[in-house]
């Protein structure tokens, strides 16, 4: 087993309790919470692979994906007290999941001759887009657009690799920098609480009456 599919099936894992976490919150019943943590772990590269034409979805010839995520949801099911007691663990292994699988669907996406500004995107999409649908399904506005710095590490990661690239340094070597670029940046965002900025005092400029 490569160390990058080793960390492929640990970030799985991280998204997959980061899902189910959301439906005990939320509670829903065992068949949600495994939804929510399938969702969460896959819905990011099935949608690349959906938009690079991949098809059959990786999750359909890989199914160890599923079982993982399955295996989330199920530990979240029986062991939810003491795992919502060691979040830092969950978000350290979130970040670890979210540098690789930035850099696994920028290098799809170049595999697959799209342009460095689509590579990105595409980058991105796999790494935030499972966690878009959990909020949404759940409820939430997605975390993704109010804190945490979490879609522009996957930004700023994700041109990382765009330039190691180009200068053609070994594959690995882009993505084990690309990866850790982003876990580094994500875990420092978390540790010091970094967030873009936001409209100051916007609540007195709004008109009471437009839906806002």
């Amino acid at each position: 087993m490569s160390i990058l599919f080793f960390l492929d099936l640990l970030g799985t894992l991280a998204f997959s309790l980061s899902g189910a976490l959301m439906a005990i919150k939320k509670d829903m019943d065992l068949f949600g919470i495994m939804v929510l943590a399938l969702v969460t772990a896959i819905g990011g590269g099935t949608t690349r692979d959906v938009l690079l034409g991949n098809t059959p979805v990786f999750i359909l010839v890989e199914p160890v994906y599923v079982y993982v995520s399955l295996i989330g949801a199920i530990g979240s099911f029986l062991f939810y007290k003491a795992l919502f007691k060691i979040k830092s663990v969950i978000l350290i292994v979130d970040a670890l999941g979210l540098g690789t699988f930035v850099c696994i669907g920028v290098s799809k996406a170049l595999e697959a001759n799209i342009s460095s500004v689509g590579a990105v995107i595409l980058g991105v999409i796999t790494a935030v887009m499972g966690g878009i649908i959990r909020d949404l399904l759940a409820g939430e506005i997605p975390s993704v657009l109010t804190r945490d710095f979490y879609a522009i590490a996957c930004v700023l990661g994700g041109i990382l690799f765009i330039v190691l690239f180009n200068l053609e340094i070994s594959k690995d070597m882009v993505m084990i920098v690309a990866a850790g670029f982003i876990i580094g940046l994500r875990l420092i965002a978390i540790k010091f609480g970094w967030n873009l900025i936001k409209p100051r005092s916007r609540r007195r400029y709004l008109p009471q009456d437009n839906g806002y």
